[in-house]
């Protein structure tokens, strides 16, 4: 091996020095040259003890100062208790190979492995920890009982559970690979550095010095071991008020605690003086002691708060091992079961010693009962006692069994000695009382022997009472009187035993608690019910009677099935009048009867209309009640699909009919709910289906499918398919028809799944067609669809090919020129088309269009004369090379936009404006209207003398940017941006409040709102005619919701008033509202009356808001 131990030491030790100087930013390279100059060791020794120990030198010019350096790091050192021996700074500055080893390995000790007192060497200590730990590995060296790393995967699994859980499965010729693989997982799950390589560790020239800086990673303060050691800590003795391994063991407590949870003894435990530290600390050690495990310290070292933290986890790590005793206490047990002594029976029970041990002459058992000691006949086995006692007399009785003077675990017993319960004889059995009436229970115990009969009763509300009984010779009687409703459970016990019979169950009723309750009104035809309620009045017999004029009528009386304790009396009258409704329990008539119900005759009130039939979304519905001369209320609801409320308003056509009218904005299954007096009309509630043709959604994207003209090209000969998705479109059927020039065709309509239909046609013939579709026989908005079939496919032939647009024959110059080469009649054929000049050639853009069509696009960059050449499939056209004139562009500088349309307006309206460009020269104008989402349509008219007439027709309520180009190029001012509102629309106007309803002049409220929302911009009006004059109309706007007003007019004299409400100058609907105020509120009803108005009733609030 030579002096390769010395090179691992040396690398180990440099390795360990730069993990110590990492927070300094410094580094050592060579460990004999690099601390020469004293720079590298003072950081070293700063970093250790965590301080500045003086100026420094850092960067030398002379031996004196890297002597001055080494001394003050040598002085700093020897300061903090590290013994120096033979180590001078001339030592460091020459390179002495042994000293500095030998520095390096003194740091490593107090800094890392050992940072306090202690007396036994750091070697010693680390063996004793790690023997303990890994008791199945004979650890005795630093060297070759580590080499092949299986201990340090043995190790690394006993810190953490499941890092290397097959080491014993492992090649311990494999020393390499372990090692390596044990030291990235030491790194990755306890952060151990590796300042030794795997292979300096499986070397067999490894010393223990070397293994030995390693392996005090696992020991050092606050590491995983000395962590594992602290919980072990913790754990056995249930505590979390153990945080270190020092100053916490120092009274000696902790250490007693440990001995006394092994079983060993510690005299006057658990009452110690923490205050006696010494003292504690030696009871510690000498139990430790008894139990085997010597001291690695004294008492006083312990005591000491200085103490090495490694030499109590050695000191611990020995306690891991031993095998806790059993306490005096624990050392018999006992086996019994005293859950049925009878007096006069013999009972046994077992005692069982635990441990070998056990003197059996020291055992001691004392059984007692409330007469005196009772005897208990002893015989030991091997290891089992059994013990027998025949108990004389009834009641408590007492255990208890002691060995050496010290009572057992679960002791003292104590249990009951009963009676003979099954001669006693209950004489009441269960039955029914009324509330308050007093019950007696009688109880025969002959035969019984000596026992108390204990009587106790339950309430329904699990109120326990005791019954006083009276003993007559064997016969006890106690007497019972409920004051509650309900049932009644009464036990009956001879000593602690429940005798037969028992518990007794007595059914308690009130029929002063029972009532009958229904109804006010009814109809004929319909069945009425009243119910008879006994929730309260226990259990009972139900009886009733209907009468109608003193004639009895069929009915029927049965158990509510909702309701248990509810009985329910049903009749169905046949004619209207007063019926009277009698009902008794246990023949005693109860609460609220008799009842009388008053019978009408709804069926004369019908709905009717295209309301309760079917709707459009988005579109007004009405239907209307006649109400024939009946009184009562009508109340109305209307709901969507999803059950939620849908706004419906109504108005008086004439005093018996009313119309009601909703507007659905989703489309489904409505729900139209006709009440009369809180009963549905017959039919109601009605179902209307509601259909929305707008969410039939084309789901095929037509974009590359359409020609110039936007119609759908079509292939002749082959089936054109679109699909669609009706999901949403709300109840209806899907159809089409296809109309083509020789008429309409065969169309083929697949449904697929769920929501989604295909239509498929054939064309056949040239020409446009007309593709019509329809949502339960209403068109769709975006029908019809139009298309177009170029006919069969043609022979290929150049002389039918027709050049169209100004761009084949005259141009402006860099102005963009169009033009189209149409081989719509030629078949099939590959078109060539360039352009050249006598300055330079210019290339010619060309794009396919549908039909064997190309469009054609090119900017000469002069004016002058041009020649273009177009061929078909190698064959130059009729008329090719075609001469064209390129002229000057416009000035688009000197074109003019003027109108009112460019100040703005609202959606729907036609925008003007004036595009003057009589001074601008030839030139083209493009004009451009873009919303937030839709391009606004703009016509431009050509006058023919330079100007043109712009017209605008913007479909969205935002700002508009309107683009102006003259050949390409922005025209003064261009971009504009024109303001675009909503329209008014009366229609959205809505009107409600007590100020729009007849009332009494006294307390009659003028008050009404109007709410504008989703009504657009416009104007407000209000105006209110008395019977005298106009009235003020105080208006004021609503400061949290800006499109609500609140109006006011102070009406001073009854009369009729007329009430006009105006959006833009059109009423809005119910306008105008007429109403009446009178003088008392019997005027009012008189009115009510003779009109034979209906009341309608709304979900409204606003009476309480405003």
């Amino acid at each position: 091996m030579g002096e390769q131990w010395v090179t691992i030491q040396e690398t180990t030790f440099r390795n360990w020095c730069n993990e110590q100087l990492r927070v300094s930013g410094r580094s050592i390279g060579n460990l004999l040259t690099d601390l020469c100059d004293g720079v590298c060791l003072v950081a070293l020794v700063e970093a250790l003890q965590l301080r500045k120990i003086g100026k420094v030198y850092t960067k030398p010019t002379s031996k004196i100062q890297q002597l001055q350096n080494a001394s003050l790091a040598l002085k700093a050192i020897a300061d903090d208790n590290v013994k120096l021996v033979n180590v001078g700074g001339d030592d460091i500055v020459n390179g002495n190979v042994k000293i500095i080893l030998g520095l390096v390995w003194s740091l490593v000790q107090r800094y890392q492995i050992a940072g306090r007192k202690g007396k036994a060497p750091p070697r010693k200590l680390m063996t004793l920890w790690f023997r303990a730990l890994l008791p199945d590995l004979d650890i005795t060296n630093f060297t070759s009982d580590w080499n092949d790393g299986v201990a340090l995967h043995a190790l690394l699994d006993h810190l953490k559970p499941g890092t290397s859980p097959d080491w014993r499965k492992l090649n311990r010729s494999n020393r390499e690979e372990n090692c390596r693989r044990a030291m990235v997982l030491a790194k990755e799950h306890l952060n151990v550095p590796r300042v030794i390589s795997p292979e300096d560790f499986a070397n067999s020239a490894l010393d223990e010095l070397s293994a030995m800086t390693y392996l005090s990673y696992f020991v050092k303060h606050e590491s995983a071991g000395y962590y594992h050691t602290l919980n072990w800590a913790c754990r056995q003795l249930r505590t979390t008020n153990i945080t270190n391994l020092t100053t916490d063991w120092n009274n000696g407590y902790f250490l007693c605690a440990i001995v006394q949870s092994l079983g060993g003894e510690i005299p006057g435990w658990p009452n110690l003086d923490r205050s006696e530290a010494v003292e504690n600390c030696q009871k510690g050690l000498d139990g430790a002691k008894a139990l085997g495990i010597e001291p690695l310290m004294s008492a006083k070292e312990m005591a000491d708060p200085n103490l090495d933290h490694l030499t109590l986890m050695a000191y611990l790590s020995r306690f891991q091992t031993i095998q806790p005793r059993k306490s005096k206490a624990e050392r018999v047990q006992i086996r019994f079961n005293f859950d049925n002594i009878k007096a006069g029976t013999r009972a046994e029970f077992q005692l069982i010693k635990v441990d070998e041990g056990v003197v059996t002459g020291k055992v001691k058992v004392e059984l007692t009962c409330e007469a005196g000691p009772v005897p208990c006949d002893i015989t030991w086995a091997t290891k089992i006692a059994t013990c027998s006692f025949l108990p004389t007399v009834t009641g408590d009785h007492k255990l208890t069994v002691q060995y050496e003077e010290t009572m057992i675990q679960g002791c003292p017993i104590e249990f009951l000695a009963k009676g003979d319960p099954s001669k006693i004889k209950l004489l009441t059995t269960h039955t029914s009382l009324r509330m308050g009436d007093a019950h007696e229970i009688k109880v025969d115990t002959s035969g019984s022997g000596r026992g108390e009969v204990i009587m106790e009763s339950t309430s329904p509300t699990g109120d326990l009472r005791y019954l006083t009984s009276v003993r007559e010779g064997t016969l006890v009687t106690a007497t019972c009187q409920p004051k509650e409703v309900g049932v009644w459970i009464v036990h009956v016990y001879f000593g602690e035993e429940e005798v037969e019979g028992s518990p007794l169950q007595l059914k308690v009723y009130d029929p002063q608690k029972a009532w009958l309750a229904g109804p006010e009104q009814g109809f004929v035809g319909d069945l009425v019910m009243y119910k008879v309620n006994c929730k309260s009045a226990g259990e009972g017999v139900i009886k009733a009677e209907v009468t109608s004029d003193h004639v009895d009528v069929p009915h029927d009386i049965s158990r509510d099935s909702a309701e248990k304790d509810v009985h329910v009396v049903m009749f169905t009258p046949e004619e209207q009048g007063l019926f009277e409704v009698k009902a008794w329990f246990n023949d005693i008539e109860i609460r609220g009867s008799p009842s009388r119900v008053t019978v009408e005759d709804p069926s004369q009130i019908t709905v009717s209309g295209e309301g309760i039939l079917r709707a459009t979304r988005g579109d007004d519905s009405s239907f209307s009640v006649n109400a024939s001369g009946v009184g009562g209320n009508i109340t109305v609801k209307v709901k969507d699909a999803e059950g939620r409320d849908v706004e419906c308003t109504w108005r008086q056509e004439n005093p018996d009919v009313y119309l009601f009218t909703y507007r659905p904005l989703t489309a489904g299954i409505y729900s139209v709910d006709v009440m009369w007096n809180g009963k549905p009309l017959p039919g109601s509630p009605f179902r209307p289906p509601v259909t929305d043709r707008s969410r039939v959604v084309l789901m095929d994207d037509l974009t590359d499918r359409k020609d110039e003209n936007d119609h759908l090209a079509l292939d002749c000969g082959t089936e054109t398919v679109l699909s669609f998705n009706t999901k949403d479109a709300g109840p209806g059927k899907f159809s089409a028809e296809v109309l083509s020039p020789d008429g309409r065709l065969p169309v083929n309509i697949r449904e697929q799944d769920l929501g989604t239909v295909q239509v498929g046609f054939t064309a056949k013939v040239e020409g446009d067609h007309y593709i019509h579709l329809y949502w339960s026989s209403v068109p769709l908005d975006r029908s019809p669809i139009l298309a177009y079939c170029p006919g069969p496919v043609l022979p290929v032939n150049h002389a039918h090919v027709i050049l169209r647009g100004e761009g084949s024959s005259t141009a402006r110059s860099t102005v963009p020129a169009e033009f189209m080469v149409d081989g719509k009649k030629a078949g099939p054929g590959i078109p060539r088309v360039r352009m050249t000049g006598v300055r330079t050639d210019v290339d010619v853009e060309m794009r396919a269009m549908k039909y064997d069509r190309y469009k054609c696009k090119y900017a000469a960059p002069y004016p002058g004369g041009y020649l273009l050449h177009v061929e078909w499939s190698g064959f130059h056209i009729p008329g090719s090379p075609f001469k064209v004139n390129v002229t000057n562009k416009g000035h688009s500088d000197k074109v003019t936009v003027e109108g009112a349309g460019l100040r703005g307006g609202y959606v729907g309206q036609e925008l003007r404006a004036v595009v003057d460009t009589t001074a601008a020269g030839n030139g083209e104008v493009a004009v451009d209207c873009q919303g937030l989402r839709h391009t606004a349509r703009c016509d431009l008219i050509d006058h023919r003398n330079g100007k043109y007439t712009l017209r605008m027709f913007p479909t969205e309520a935002c700002r508009h940017r309107l683009e102006v180009k003259y050949d390409t190029e922005h025209v003064p001012g261009s971009p504009f941006m024109i303001p675009i509102g909503e329209p008014p629309d009366p229609r959205k106007v809505r009107v409600y409040g007590p100020g729009v309803q007849s009332g009494v002049i006294q307390t009659f409220e003028s008050k009404f709102i109007v709410e504008t929302y989703g009504a657009g911009a416009g104007q407000l009006s209000v105006r209110v005619r008395g019977p005298r004059s106009a009235f003020k109309v105080d208006m004021r706007r609503d400061r949290e919701e800006e499109r609500t007003i609140v109006c006011r007019y102070d009406p001073e004299e009854p009369g009729e008033y007329h009430i006009m409400v105006r959006w833009s100058g059109v009423n809005v609907p119910g306008s105008p509202f007429d109403i009446n105020i009178f003088e008392t509120m019997e005027s009012l009803y008189k009115h009510v009356r003779e009109t034979k108005q209906v009341e309608l009733i709304a979900d409204y609030q606003w009476k309480e808001e405003i």
